[in-house]
């Protein structure tokens, strides 16, 4: 327990087991991939609800 990691931000705070920190690097990766897609869509002028439905599609087909 004395090697775990500890994350705390305004949204709160979140125990990292030591054994998991390894991953975080490519759950990280993995994150930021699934949100630019959806970030991408939301910046664009054409941006609506249907754009934000197929950006949120895009984001689940990405692993």
């Amino acid at each position: 327990m004395h090697d775990d990691v500890v994350h705390a931000d305004r949204h709160g705070a979140v125990v990292i087991p030591a054994e998991a920190v390894r991953q975080l690097p490519i759950a990280i990766e993995l994150i930021t991939r699934k949100e630019a897609v959806i970030l991408d869509m939301c910046k664009r002028d054409d941006f609506d609800i249907h754009k934000l439905k197929e950006a949120l599609a895009k984001s689940e087909d990405i692993h």
